[in-house]
């Protein structure tokens, strides 16, 4: 009898916390409804406020590249068509070859994209090649991630080539320090001549340049950076190879430098008047050179380099740099410099200049390359003298 009464009490107790479950999901639930209800009318909502701010915020985090990629998509433009890369600063870049049509509805796109996740085009940069067009942005996301694209697009007319006068003696000019504007190699490009652009590994535009270089018929060439007697602050320089490194990371440093550029057909040192003075480093930066067949051009930075005598001992076709043409940032000094190119080249059959992509360089350039008509000279790149 007692333990039946025990069971009735337990019961009786349970009914009100039965019931007070039940009232308190009813006024959860009920609020709930009314806080959707508000927020679908467009009313304050407490709870409904709280998850779209959330949806909003994971779409403003969306990386950069995937609102490319989607934007690509979008517009059906090929994925195929697209490079993309990673530099040492942790910056994006993009390379993407789309017909014009395809550039301009990409770039409505993009731009109302960038905008709802408050990414800013930091920079709009247009370029008119001789087969293509070029459009490089720079976009900064809302957290200062940075992304670069580079868009080329082939034009509607291609001009017919003209072909090269043929001359028994030839010439090539090297344009060293490439890789840190747009603007230098489509001033190069604009010349029309079969020019070299020497590229550093680690400039910010390294592959872009490489990439319109070789679209538009130009040869390409690493600028590889080697230790300098007396120039400390460019010993410091990305990619330097050091008198001290032992082999491996003498190659290591030699083989990331080549990753850097793409289209690389030879070499010549940036710097490196301590390093081509030695014929025991110089045997092991060059031994790379030989298992990717490139070819080698000393820019006889010093007097005492021996750097083409190993190339050629080595069985690498290489040559040597005869005059550097703007060694003082003077129009006159340039093109008296370009007219000794031109006189050695006559004189002895072939020759090799290297100067730097500098407006002052260009306009001498682009006033005198009639000359080579006048010294019976044939333009060629610097992989042409290489023996």
């Amino acid at each position: 009898m007692q333990k039946r009464r025990s069971l009735k009490r337990k019961k009786a107790n349970l009914i009100p916390a039965f019931i007070f479950i039940i009232f308190f999901l009813m006024v959860l639930f009920s609020t709930i409804g009314l806080d959707y209800i508000g927020w679908k009318n467009g009313e304050r909502s407490y709870l409904f406020s709280v998850l779209s701010e959330k949806k909003k915020a994971s779409l403003s985090e969306e990386g950069l590249d995937q609102i490319v990629i989607k934007s690509l998509s979008s517009l059906k433009i090929s994925y195929d068509s697209t490079q993309q890369y990673r530099d040492k600063k942790g910056v994006l870049h993009f390379m993407i070859d789309l017909p014009l049509k395809k550039y301009r509805e990409l770039e409505s796109l993009l731009e109302k994209e960038f905008k709802k996740v408050s990414a800013s085009i930091l920079k709009k940069e247009e370029l008119q090649g001789e087969e293509k067009n070029y459009y490089l942005w720079q976009v900064e996301g809302k957290r200062k991630q940075r992304l670069t694209i580079l868009f080329s697009s082939q034009k509607e007319k291609l001009k017919k080539e003209i072909p090269s006068r043929k001359a028994e003696n030839k010439v090539a000019i090297i344009i060293d320090d490439m890789g840190y504007s747009l603007k230098a190699i489509n001033d190069i490009c604009s010349l029309k001549k079969p020019l070299t652009v020497s590229i550093l590994p680690y400039s910010p535009l390294a592959k872009e340049t490489a990439r319109i270089a070789y679209q538009n018929k130009l040869e390409v060439m690493l600028h590889l950076p080697l230790e300098s007697v007396n120039n400390r602050q460019g010993n410091n320089i990305e990619g330097i190879i050091h008198s001290r490194m032992s082999k491996e990371e003498i190659i290591k440093t030699v083989e990331a430098g080549l990753d850097q550029v793409p289209y690389v057909a030879g070499v010549n040192n940036h710097m490196g008047s301590r390093i081509t003075a030695n014929k025991i480093l110089m045997s092991i930066i060059l031994e790379p050179f030989k298992e990717r067949n490139l070819y080698f051009v000393d820019s006889r930075t010093t007097s005492r380099s021996i750097a083409y005598k190993v190339a050629q001992t080595m069985g690498i076709p290489s040559v040597y740099r005869h005059v550097f043409l703007d060694g003082e940032n003077n129009e006159d000094y340039i093109k008296g410099k370009m007219i000794e190119l031109f006189r050695l080249a006559q004189k002895k059959g072939k020759a090799v200049g290297i100067c730097h992509p500098t407006e002052k360089t260009m306009r001498v350039l682009k006033k005198n390359f009639h000359l080579l008509e006048k010294y019976n000279l044939e333009p060629v790149f610097a992989s042409q003298l290489a023996q």
